[in-house]
């Protein structure tokens, strides 16, 4: 997922097909605006863009580097004030978890349910396997979109309200220690066709299964989304004479070989806290922990979100966070008294969320993510960071205690 993922950002981020979308959406919403309602087509335009590109598969990491060079020459085209891409580049995080998202926060959560029911000594295997059991990449559906649409609507209008602010004081666009992007003039991809890639993988990974309940591995997802990238925006890639890169075949298997390079650190960063995980489930204190809190009298679902959000802040690593939190609630519903059919009925409801809550506190002050986004826009924590706090931080818990309580009130929508 995260290999084919970052190949994907990096074709569409060479190709131009990321460039045609930001410019296309500029030029038919913002461009003939002005005032506070371009503000708000702005703002619009990046969350879009950055929807169509996490629910396309693209990875939340690659996206970084394929959205802020656009959001850079977005802002100087509107005098939107550089410090706050830091904000823009956040508005995508409640699609993260968002049903049927090809991310990680969704694929984890759903992974660390499946591998708890199906491991070895596990309670709930033969139960599991008699009533052939899964779980989707879209539970608890309802209660997740609520959660969704109060994160984004949230960071949106507070931070149309922030740029809105800024520019009333004074403040405009300045490139200030980051480098000039210059606009290149270069055949784009069509704008409608700039989509086509990314409505695959959506449509392959997360409208198959519902529609004809048959379930499509991630990286088949993703891998269709690349070929049917590479045959539309092949021509598109830059030719690179230092690299004597001029027929499009050597200059596919050039950004072939680009995006892999940012492969093994993404790796590195959800192999490691995996591990981490492993280790920690597999100690005597462990089991102390999970006795204890076996003992508080509070909704399995309450538990879930407490957990996720503790463990989230201490490792700031989602996959650590669910893979250690999911199967403890899982474990302390059946020390509960629910038999093993009811808690895999409850199951999806514990899935989204544990995906919901790891967004939660994961993109603290000392997240790399965060220092990555800050580094790239220039920027210090004191000038960038406050909101990406609200938005990454305040809405996401907001959201997530939201979905939490729809749950317990109404268990029937896991």
């Amino acid at each position: 997922m995260v290999f084919f993922g970052a190949v994907l950002g990096k074709i569409y981020n060479d190709s131009g097909a990321a460039t045609s979308i930001a410019r296309g959406l500029t030029n038919k919403l913002v461009i003939r605006t002005t005032g506070k309602k371009q503000v708000y087509l702005t703002v619009l335009v990046c969350l879009i863009v950055e929807v169509a590109m996490t629910m396309g598969g693209i990875d939340g990491y690659v996206l970084t580097f394929t959205f802020i060079p656009i959001a850079l020459v977005m802002c100087e085209m509107v005098d939107i004030p550089r410090r706050c891409i830091g904000g823009l580049m956040v508005l995508n995080c409640a699609f993260m978890a968002c049903p049927g998202a090809p991310q990680v926060d969704n694929i984890i959560a759903r992974s660390a349910i499946l591998g708890e029911v199906f491991g070895e000594e596990s309670a709930f295997a033969e139960i599991a396997t008699q009533a052939n059991y899964s779980i989707s990449s879209t539970a608890a559906p309802i209660p997740g979109l609520v959660g969704v649409a109060i994160i984004v609507l949230g960071g949106y209008f507070y931070l149309c309200r922030q740029i809105n602010k800024a520019k009333a004081n004074g403040e405009h666009f300045e490139w200030g220690p980051v480098a000039r992007i210059e606009a290149e003039e270069k055949k784009l991809p069509g704008f409608f066709v700039s989509f086509i890639p990314l409505i695959v993988v959506f449509f392959l990974y997360t409208l198959v299964p519902i529609i004809f309940k048959t379930e499509v591995q991630i990286s088949v997802a993703l891998g269709s989304g690349i070929v049917i990238a590479l045959l539309l925006f092949g021509k598109n890639l830059p030719k690179r004479r230092e690299k004597k890169e001029r027929s499009v075949i050597s200059r596919i298997v050039g950004v072939l070989n680009d995006g892999s390079n940012s492969y093994p650190g993404a790796l590195m960063s959800l192999c490691t806290p995996a591990a981490l995980a492993g280790v920690i489930t597999a100690t005597a204190a462990f089991g102390i922990v999970v006795e204890a809190l076996s003992g508080l009298q509070i909704h399995p679902f309450v538990l879930t979100l407490i957990v996720v959000c503790v463990l989230v802040a201490i490792t700031s690593s989602p996959p650590a966070a669910l893979m250690i939190a999911l199967p403890i609630a899982l474990n302390i519903m059946l020390a509960k008294g629910f038999s093993a059919a009811e808690v895999l009925e409850l199951s999806p409801g514990i899935m989204r969320i544990g995906a919901l809550a790891t967004t939660t506190f994961e993109t603290l002050p000392f997240n790399g993510l965060i220092i990555l986004t800050l580094n790239m826009i220039g920027c210090t924590h004191k000038e960038a960071y406050k909101p990406m706090l609200i938005q990454s931080v305040v809405f996401t818990l907001l959201g997530s205690i939201a979905a939490t309580i729809i749950l317990v009130l109404f268990p029937g929508l896991a």
